[in-house]
């Protein structure tokens, strides 16, 4: 007889497999009506030892709604047309949101042991965001704009920075590690935004901007982060931490990270 870890195991086994056929199916779906934009896929009332698994993806557009149900096969992709399978409700941002308002009772099946596999917060509203509780960012995250060497010497005060790239979305985002005792220096982890959602940048990703490849060459690099503080960028370490995932919304498949090392520094006279 199988003792209670094993079928504690296989229970994780399947729930991580249905996850990851409803996340394929939930891909293929991602732009499938040209009309429409994919805002949300949830999956809820789970029980993943069930025939029938239960997503609900909300869409933009004109406010619509369905009673059908599409029952889908989860392993399309291999021909096949037995269980386990998908029910799929479609319907839109706007009617889901219009519900909450006006009818919470009937979306109130929808948060009943759910999770949220897809989303785009640009496209959501704030009631949804809210009742599906939908984290967009890390603790602790700041965010700000890199400056280049030129923009640097350019600088005649870091208020002058703030009212000049405030204007501008954040590009990049910094969840601390470590921080010295007087504030000088800190080290911690580079986020990027994806889909409205915060995360950290893994060893290959980081080699794709400019900053990276700026300080790689030697030059001096800097961050100017929302509330002031300004920061040069002192060296880049690849680093395997586990314990990471606990700090993050998401997480490199070997938990490997790119630590940044900063200290503070003024804007140039």
């Amino acid at each position: 007889m199988a003792n209670l870890a094993q079928l504690d195991l296989r229970a994780k086994g399947r729930e991580t497999r249905i996850r990851a056929l409803l996340e394929d199916l939930v891909q293929a779906h991602i732009g499938v009506r040209p009309q429409y934009r994919m805002a949300l896929a949830v999956w809820f009332d789970i029980s993943p030892d069930g025939d029938d698994q239960f997503l609900l993806e909300l869409m933009t557009g004109a406010p619509f709604d369905t009673d059908a149900q599409d029952r889908l096969p989860l392993l399309w992709q291999t021909g096949s047309e037995g269980s386990p399978y998908a029910r799929v409700r479609v319907t839109s941002v706007d009617h889901f949101t219009s519900l909450l308002r006006t009818d919470p009772d009937q979306v109130a099946p929808y948060r009943r042991s759910y999770e949220v596999l897809y989303f785009d917060k640009k496209l959501l509203t704030p009631e949804v965001i809210e009742f599906f509780k939908i984290i967009t960012e890390p603790p602790g995250l700041v965010k700000g704009w890199y400056l280049s060497e030129s923009q640097y010497q350019m600088s005649n005060n870091i208020q002058g920075l703030l009212t000049r790239l405030g204007s501008a979305r954040p590009e990049v985002g910094l969840v601390k590690t470590d921080e010295s005792s007087d504030f000088a220096n800190c080290r911690g982890l580079l986020h990027v935004e994806v889909s409205g959602k915060w995360l950290p940048l893994s060893p290959e990703g980081i080699r794709s901007y400019t900053f990276y490849n700026d300080w790689q060459s030697g030059v001096r690099v800097h961050f100017l982060f929302e509330g002031g503080s300004l920061y040069q960028v002192l060296k880049f370490e690849v680093k395997t931490e586990p314990e990471y995932v606990g700090r993050l919304l998401g997480r490199t498949p070997d938990d490997r990270y790119p630590e940044v090392y900063l200290r503070a520094v003024h804007a140039p006279a």
